[in-house]
C-alpha cells in the first residue's frame, strides 16, 4: 500500500490560514448571537479494540470583538480535557452562525500502546441555502515524539481520513485519506504531506442544503506517549448573490489573525468527497 511522503519541515504558513476567506464575513455579516454551542465528543480504541468516548458541549455566551465566538482550552470540560488516555494540551478555535467553525487541538496519548483517536466537533445550525450551499475547508497536521523512541501519527486505514466535514452529521468531504502519515525520529516534529483543502479560497465548491448542522471529525492513530496536533476550518453558506460574492473575500483579515498550530503544517490538496 503505497504511503504518503514523510516530511520535516519547520511551520509555514498552512492552508488553514488560506482557508480564512469567507470564514470572516460570515462573521461580519451575520447578526450577533447570545449564546453559541458546540457539540464535543472524543473517542479512543485502545490496541486490543477496547474504547472510551467522553462527550460535552462548549457554551460560549458572547463574541468577541471579531464578531467571532472564541473558546480555548479552559472551556473544555474536565472529563474531556483529561483522562487516563489522553490529556489536551491546546483546544481552541473559533465559530459563527455563518455557518463556519475552526479548530486547533493537541492531544497526548498516555496509553502505552497505539490508539485511534477521534474528536467530533458539531456546530447546530437552522436550514441553509435554498437549493444548495458553497463550502470551502482546509486541514493541517502533525506529530511530535516526546519520550525519545519516535512517533508516528496516521489515518486508520483504508476508508478513514484524518479530517472530515460533517453536514447534518453525515461525512461530506474528506482531507487526508487512507494511508497518509508522518513518522519522526526521537524527540522530533514533522507534518503530514502537502495539501488538504476543497473549495478554496472563496468557498467555491458546491454542497447540499443544511437542515441542522455543520461539523469537522479528526480521525487519526497516535503511537503511545506522543503529541498529536491538527487545525481545520470548514465553511458553509448559502449561495450568494454577484454583490455579495465580491464581499466574501474580505473575511480573509478576521482568520488571519487565528493562531496557526504549532508543527503542522499542510500545503497542496488531497480531497475526497465521502
Amino acid at each position: 500500500m503505497a504511503l504518503a511522503p514523510l516530511i520535516h519541515g519547520r511551520r509555514g504558513s498552512g492552508v488553514v490560514l488560506r482557508a480564512a476567506v469567507g470564514f470572516g464575513l460570515m462573521a461580519l455579516l451575520a447578526p450577533p448571537l447570545q449564546a453559541l454551542r458546540i457539540d464535543v465528543s472524543v473517542s479512543s480504541v485502545d490496541d486490543q479494540g477496547i474504547e472510551l468516548l467522553q462527550t460535552g458541549q462548549l457554551e460560549i455566551p458572547t463574541p468577541g470583538p471579531d464578531g467571532l465566538f472564541n473558546f480555548g482550552l479552559g472551556d473544555l470540560p474536565a472529563h474531556i480535557s483529561s483522562t487516563g488516555r489522553w490529556q489536551f494540551s491546546d483546544f481552541s478555535g473559533s465559530s459563527n452562525e455563518g455557518p463556519s467553525i475552526a479548530h486547533n487541538f493537541g492531544i497526548t496519548s498516555l496509553l502505552p500502546g497505539k490508539q485511534t483517536l477521534t474528536l467530533t466537533l458539531s456546530l447546530p445550525t437552522g436550514p441553509i441555502g435554498a437549493a444548495s450551499t458553497m463550502t470551502g475547508g482546509s486541514a493541517q497536521g502533525g506529530v511530535t515524539d516526546q519520550d525519545g523512541d519516535g512517533a508516528t501519527v496516521s489515518t486508520s486505514g483504508p476508508g478513514t481520513a484524518f479530517y472530515t466535514s460533517l453536514i447534518d452529521g453525515e461525512d461530506f468531504m474528506s482531507l487526508y485519506t487512507d494511508s497518509a502519515y508522518v513518522s519522526v525520529d526521537p524527540f522530533s516534529n514533522g507534518n503530514l504531506s502537502p495539501g488538504a483543502s476543497f473549495g478554496m479560497p472563496l468557498s467555491s465548491f458546491p454542497g447540499p442544503t443544511v437542515a441542522s448542522s455543520i461539523g469537522i471529525r479528526f480521525t487519526f492513530d497516535l503511537t503511545d506517549s506522543d503529541r498529536a496536533t491538527g487545525s481545520g476550518v470548514f465553511v458553509v453558506g448559502s449561495v450568494p448573490e454577484p454583490a455579495s460574492g465580491l464581499l466574501f473575500g474580505l473575511g480573509l483579515a478576521a482568520l488571519l489573525r487565528r493562531r496557526p498550530v504549532a508543527s503542522a503544517t499542510l500545503r497542496g490538496s488531497n480531497a475526497t468527497r465521502s
